[in-house]
């Protein structure tokens, strides 16, 4: 694997060598609050402060970043100087860390080059754009992103979102299931729901290997020890509950490290087979109806199960600690939120995604079974 990675709580505390080595100054890439909140970015400061990293911080990252934003924050690093970043909070400071990180270290080239695909001149000899340093820090139990190269950002003017041609992985990745527990609980159950359908899009994939295969199955049962914090069942952390006791705390932090080791082997497995038709048929709805990620994922999930052969959904369905294909449909149907959309524009945001899908034939290479217009039709329905 590309990227080191240290699960441990208080990793960001016992990692301050890791940090410091990789550049002179930091460019920290997070949002507005949750790292504020549950006192990641007070970690990182000290980690930095105490080593003699300077640092700047760029602190307006929103949920699916634009590439506006991304330019923003290479603006800043460029005049601060920054010669490595790290990313501090769920999958959009991660995504973003990669992309500011490529175009500080291109700083000649503009907007344009993110959707360019890379030359030989560009990358490296394992085939991935040169960037400066980056540094993942996860707050969310989701997206997988400090162990992937990919880096996906929002189009506005595509109206949807798009990953890059270019892939960055990162040098260091530092988990601490203590941060977890400073999660709203609609946070921890999108990114759980995210985390789910990066596996199952794995192992319903032309390039997962047996090896894969078998990570994936381990990584679902690790996931399904949270099913219960996903549909609200289980309260955890403490903005649910601040009085926890000792005992409490402990169970607590046992439940979000096996969702936070389950969402970073979700990343390594993308990282290798990509994901595939449900993240394609999600990027729509996210962008034009304000869908998070995760739903907008898993809604499609049992659609797209339930053309793949008898073996594999019994596989994944047992590793996931479901019954059959019914139960789990009910399980998303529960936990998956898309209220607000109307009937119409949901129909119309979606036979855009099976447009989008139909006219790029590698969208569908990924897929073990055949995949025309009438299975996304039934996959959506």
């Amino acid at each position: 694997m590309l990227t080191k990675v240290i699960n441990e709580e208080f990793s960001v505390l016992h990692s301050s060598k890791e940090i410091a080595r990789q550049g002179r100054k930091a460019l920290i890439i997070t949002g507005r609050f949750s790292a504020k909140r549950n006192g990641a970015l007070m970690e990182l400061q000290k980690v930095l402060q105490d080593t003699g990293t300077e640092y700047v911080i760029y602190d307006k990252i929103e949920e699916n970043p634009s590439v506006e934003t991304i330019m923003e924050a290479r603006d800043l690093g460029i005049s601060k100087g920054a010669d490595f970043c790290i990313g501090l909070g769920g999958g959009s400071p991660m995504d973003a860390a990669k992309a500011v990180a490529i175009l500080l270290f291109h700083s000649d080239r503009g907007a344009d080059y993110l959707y360019e695909k890379p030359t030989n001149l560009d990358m490296d000899e394992n085939g991935n754009t040169l960037a400066y340093p980056v540094i993942e820090i996860p707050t969310t139990c989701g997206t997988g992103s400090e162990v992937t190269g990919v880096s996906v950002l929002t189009r506005h003017d595509l109206k949807t979102k798009k990953s890059l041609p270019h892939r960055v992985y990162p040098v260091l990745a530092l988990l601490d299931p203590r941060y977890l527990m400073h999660a709203p609980y609609e946070i921890l159950r999108n990114t759980a729901i995210d985390a789910m359908a990066h596996f199952i899009e794995s192992y319903i994939n032309t390039n997962a290997t047996e090896e894969i295969k078998q990570k994936i199955l381990a990584g679902l049962k690790l996931w399904s020890s949270g099913k219960e914090v996903i549909t609200g069942d289980r309260k955890v952390g403490y903005l649910s509950n601040p009085d926890m006791s000792a005992e409490e705390r402990v169970t607590d932090l046992k439940i979000l490290s096996d969702m936070l080791t389950a969402s970073m082997m979700a990343g390594e497995v993308i990282a290798v087979t990509g994901t595939s038709l449900p993240h394609a048929l999600s990027y729509r709805l996210t962008y034009q109806a304000g869908i998070a990620h995760g739903p907008a994922t898993g809604i499609f999930q049992p659609g797209f199960m339930s053309y793949a052969d008898e073996k594999t959904q019994k596989a994944l369905l047992r590793a996931m600690d479901f019954r059959d294909l019914n139960e789990f449909r009910e399980f998303l149907g529960k936990t998956c939120d898309i209220k607000g959309i109307s009937d119409l524009d949901y129909s119309l945001i979606i036979e855009n995604s099976i447009k989008d899908i139909l006219s790029e034939p590698a969208r569908m290479e990924k897929v073990p079974y055949p995949v025309n217009r009438e299975v996304l039709e039934n996959m959506v329905s």
